[in-house]
């Protein structure tokens, strides 16, 4: 795949930190749009990229967050 790419990133987070965590997730070059949502996943990123090489980046940053405990990926074609 090349050229644009856009992803939806899913995460759990530790109880109660929700919001702090969907902050942090604002901040990262690329998302584009962040929901606090109910039900398995705590919170859905919306990712737009150049290339899978930048969504891996992005994605392994996101990662590094503390606060989050589960994830997974969807990228769009």
């Amino acid at each position: 795949m090349s050229g644009p790419v856009k992803a939806y990133f899913m995460a759990i987070v530790k109880r109660g930190t929700e919001h702090e965590v969907a902050e942090k997730l604002r901040n990262i070059d690329g998302v584009t749009d962040v929901l606090v949502t109910y039900g398995m996943w705590d919170i859905i990123i919306r990712i737009e990229t150049e290339n899978l090489p930048k969504l891996d980046t992005i994605i392994t940053d996101m990662r590094k967050i503390n606060e989050i405990t589960q994830t997974a990926t969807l990228v769009g074609a």
